[in-house]
């Protein structure tokens, strides 16, 4: 099988930095308040004193998660010529552009509404039954609606990967088949923080070169 590799190595450049570049920011901004945040179930009184406590961190922080989102926008769009090439055919590419789409999607709304209610926090104006609705609405887009694009985006990767023989090892390549499918379940509430190592250790290979096949 033949690829056609012209301008390949600037969607790597491009993919790769803006993969490395979405992974460390996300995690850094949600690193700001999200060991602070109450489990699912918690009560409105725990609910309502997380964003009174970390009112300015988690605007900051969202701040910060948007940027991280716009970078995104761009590795998914210079990750969807990768695939192409590396496939030969827009399939799995189309798949993987669409379920980082829908997951980035509902993360930005995950994100805003988050900020809502720390914006109505630091202006005393939050009650306990409307930090409760923001709050669980806030985690269910983040976690689970985010977690269906992030899934379909994690396994047409790993497909790739495998049906190519590049783009990841063998083995991360299974890893990431394995993530994706938990994304798309419960389990996603665990599994979604280790899929942004995931998007790390992609955006590295693809700077080394990892989607262009050993024809040798």
């Amino acid at each position: 099988m033949s690829y056609q590799t012209t301008g390949f190595p600037n969607m790597h450049r491009w993919a790769g930095v803006s993969a490395i570049a979405t992974a460390i920011l996300f995690a850094g901004a949600n690193s700001l308040w999200g060991f602070e945040q109450p489990s699912w179930g918690a009560s409105q009184e725990e609910i309502l004193r997380f964003y009174e406590n970390a009112s300015d961190r988690i605007v900051a922080g969202g701040l910060l998660s948007l940027i991280s989102i716009a970078i995104f926008v761009v590795f998914v769009s210079a990750f969807r010529r990768v695939l192409i090439e590396l496939e030969g055919n827009e399939l799995l590419a189309n798949v993987a552009f669409g379920g980082a789409l829908v997951g980035m999607a509902t993360g930005l709304g995950a994100e805003t509404i988050n900020m809502a209610a720390a914006l109505r926090a630091g202006d005393s104006e939050l009650t306990g039954s409307l930090a409760q609705a923001l709050f669980d609405i806030s985690y269910v887009l983040g976690y689970n609606a985010s977690g269906v694009g992030i899934g379909l985006f994690t396994l047409a990767t790993g497909a790739a990967a495998l049906r190519s023989g590049a783009l990841l090892p063998r083995w991360l390549a299974i890893v990431a088949l394995a993530l994706g499918v938990a994304l798309l379940t419960p389990l996603c509430q665990f599994v979604l923080g280790p899929s942004f190592l995931l998007l790390l250790a992609l955006g590295a290979l693809l700077l080394r070169g990892s989607a262009i096949p050993d024809v040798s």
